[in-house]
């Protein structure tokens, strides 16, 4: 497990002071808690795919539906992968009909009435933004129970260590991370340093995602609510 204080080390010694401007604590930590940050939110790989969440980041929210809007935030600490939401009987409440949580039009198409309007018990639900939508609008607020994954918490102190990253991976990603940051900010000759941690950086990210696996979601979703139909994008 990777500390602060040794993640500084690490990338204080692979650049040689050649390509920082300035060696102050404040700003390697700021570029470390940024990488965490990135790769947590997912890192777009050069075969296309977008890295899976953080295991480790994974969550469960409380959000407090509003009388007199469809929507609400989903906080501060939320980031991504919204997977399941559970109304405060326990039940879940379905997603759009051929999607996920986060196909907003979808979940229009779904809506009795366009302007989300509609008032009652809640039917469905999906996420736009940082924003979950629901209709119907609860006479109530209604805690809802909302599965996702979490930003990792920024380190400070010099013991603090990466949140969310599998210990084995925390050096090398975040010193070629930061490392690529630096050398490409650099314009005398680096492009040799660029390219070498970006591609230490992906070798280790392509590592990382074989580690965790990837967590498939359905494509296809059949809920009692909303009937037996697919509801693609024609519809």
């Amino acid at each position: 497990m990777a500390t602060l204080l040794q993640l500084q080390t690490a990338i204080l010694d692979i650049s040689k002071n050649h390509y920082i401007q300035t060696d102050s604590d404040i700003e390697l930590t700021d570029r470390i808690n940024a990488a965490v940050l990135a790769i947590a939110a997912g890192i777009r790989m050069p075969n296309g795919q977008t890295s899976p969440p953080l295991p480790d980041l994974f969550t469960t929210l409380t959000v407090a539906t509003a009388t007199d809007a469809a929507y609400k935030t989903l906080g501060t600490t939320y980031q991504r992968g919204v997977i399941k939401v559970v109304d405060s009987s326990g039940d879940e409440i379905a997603c759009p009909s051929g999607g996920n949580y986060y196909s907003f039009n979808l979940f229009l198409n779904r809506l009795q009435k366009k302007d989300m309007s509609e008032s009652g018990s809640i039917y469905i639900c999906a996420v736009k933004g940082t924003n979950l939508y629901y209709q119907a609008i609860p006479s109530a607020s209604e805690n809802l129970t909302v599965y996702a994954y979490r930003k990792p918490v920024d380190m400070s102190g010099s013991s603090d260590t990466p949140d969310g990253i599998p210990d084995q991976f925390q050096t090398k990603l975040i010193k070629h991370y930061v490392g690529w940051e630096l050398a490409n900010e650099m314009v005398d000759g680096l492009a040799d340093k660029q390219v070498y941690h970006q591609n230490e950086f992906y070798k280790t990210m392509y590592e990382l995602i074989d580690f965790i696996g990837i967590d498939g979601e359905p494509e296809y979703y059949n809920s009692e609510y909303e009937g037996s139909f697919d509801g693609g994008i024609c519809d």
